[in-house]
């Protein structure tokens, strides 16, 4: 049973630091998927840049030619000023023809290179494009939902602001505060089932040197053993974090809290319930009505858990105490299903001792059915050998009965059937 306990305990304490460790994993793989994209967008960026370059050296390179057929045709008609037509003609032609064919050529294979370089990069910008106008797309329709999505929040946000400022003025008060956290206990125990099993702060206690103890809840394991439970917890400092008007102040707050809640424990652990209630386990169960306050504790204090294991305290929230009480309602299960089995099996030999006793009445009426059987045959003897003669005797002599005849009588040749035993 208390190695069970312990085993909720460490499965608790494991889910509290893996909860922390798996969101900080979390948080960097985000972060480097990330940084992925934006890599691989500033590689296309570039890609994009150098392809716009490449295009305008090409361009540049058009202009060069144009211009060397500008300066070629004037220097033709320089020259033609100082011959006659039919030589300016024919120099004109044929210089232009080499020219235009140079060019051409010369176009063709730096635009079939230029394509082959550039045909890629258009596919990829392309898809590129169509995934920043889908992303824009869905990222336009996230934004509205967003917007709507905040516009609701910002209400709720008020309303909440509203009721979470009314519910800590009133927790600030002791007395709301234990009553609170008495009512939040009373419904995990009826949650998991374990209301015959558990005892309150009304119910229990017990006296002491110092004074009377009275813890808030009691929980009742099988074999008479105890767990005892305080939900007596600080909360004020956590509270005026929750109000402070900026982060410093907020932070000095939670430090304040961290500081109560190991302080509070400390305290917890020098009353000594495992000692002042009888089979009671050696440690106490401190519930946390409220998780954030839990959360924020061990954010400023990450060996809160262990020292309070050091002082023999098991913190518990809603969720972890439910499954503990969940895990005992188990045992108690456990438990009324071997005193059933014990039941079956006390009543299973009372069968069979009945049935014992039963099978000895059939035996002896039995033996005296045997027995009764024997005398009547023997009875059929003396009738047949003595008493039937002596009756023809009599008839012959002319006495006889008018009124009844004789029945025959038979012997029985059959036995009792015997019991057989198993």
């Amino acid at each position: 049973m208390e190695f069970i306990l312990y085993l909720i305990i460490g499965l608790i304490i494991g889910f509290l630091f893996g909860k922390f460790w798996i969101e900080s994993q979390l948080k960097l793989k985000y972060q480097k998927q990330l940084r992925q994209l934006e890599n691989q967008w500033n590689e296309e960026k570039l890609n994009y840049a150098q392809l716009q370059s490449d295009l305008n050296t090409e361009k540049q390179l058009n202009k060069l030619v144009n211009d060397q057929l500008k300066n070629t045709f004037e220097t033709l008609a320089t020259k033609v000023s100082r011959s006659n037509n039919q030589t300016f003609i024919e120099l004109a032609k044929e210089t232009l023809t080499g020219l235009i064919v140079k060019a051409e050529e010369d176009y063709s294979r730096r635009s079939e290179s230029i394509n082959q370089i550039v045909k890629p990069l258009k596919e990829s910008l392309d898809k590129h494009e169509k995934l920043v106008v889908d992303f824009q797309k869905g990222n336009n329709m996230a934004i509205g939902n967003l917007k709507t999505y905040l516009e609701e929040l910002g209400k709720s946000q008020k309303s909440l602001e509203k009721e979470t400022g009314a519910l800590v003025s009133a927790l600030k008060s002791p007395k709301v505060r234990g009553r609170w956290g008495e009512i939040g206990l009373k419904r995990i125990v009826e949650f998991s089932g374990m209301s015959h099993y558990c005892d309150f702060n009304e119910q229990v206690s017990t006296n002491t040197e110092d004074g009377q103890l009275r813890p808030d809840m009691i929980v009742n394991l099988p074999e008479n053993r105890k767990i005892v439970v305080d939900s007596k917890l600080p909360l004020n400092a956590y509270l005026n974090a929750l109000e402070a008007e900026n982060d410093a102040e907020k932070k000095q707050f939670l430090r304040e809290h961290a500081k109560a809640v190991k302080n509070h424990t400390k305290d917890l652990s020098a009353k000594a319930y495992w000692s002042q209630f009888d089979n009671s386990i050696d440690f106490v169960v401190l519930y946390i009505e409220v998780e954030s306050a839990f959360s924020a504790a061990l954010n400023e204090n990450h060996h809160l858990i262990t020292e309070g294991l050091k002082n023999r305290i098991v913190y518990a929230t809603p969720t972890t105490l439910i499954s503990l009480l969940q895990t005992v309602a188990f045992t108690w299960k456990q438990q009324k299903a071997g005193e059933n089995a014990q039941k079956i099996i006390q009543s299973s030999q009372e069968l069979q001792e009945r049935i014992a006793a039963f099978n000895g009445f059939l035996n002896k009426i039995g033996l005296s059915l045997n027995s009764l059987v024997k005398t009547y045959n023997q009875s059929i003897g003396s009738w047949e050998g003595r008493i039937l003669p002596g009756l023809k005797k009599m008839e012959e002599l002319g006495i006889k009965s008018e009124k009844k005849e004789l029945k025959e009588l038979k012997q029985i040749d059959k036995n009792v059937r015997e019991l057989k035993q198993g």
